[in-house]
């Protein structure tokens, strides 16, 4: 699986592709018409693993593509009064 970087009108696109070299994944995903491709990397598949339904094989803003690689805070625990 590869994460793709591109650019279209001055902002970043990231698109996730299965695929057996970044080539590869870069043809795959010019039918999606991301943009101009910047770079490209292989994900690990614990990575891979951990990735939300639905954002595998399309176009993701740069908005979608850090909440992906964000972790999420744990919910701050509650106090307790004695």
């Amino acid at each position: 699986m590869y994460w793709l970087r591109y650019l279209r009108n001055g902002q970043t696109r990231v698109v996730i592709l299965d695929g057996w070299s970044v080539a590869h994944a870069r043809m795959r995903a010019a039918g999606l018409e991301p943009g101009c491709y910047v770079a490209g990397y292989r994900i690990d598949r614990a990575t891979a693993a951990h990735l939300r339904e639905g954002v595998v094989g399309r176009v993701l803003s740069h908005q979608e593509a850090l909440a992906l690689l964000v972790p999420k805070k744990p919910p701050v625990p509650s106090l307790r009064r004695p």
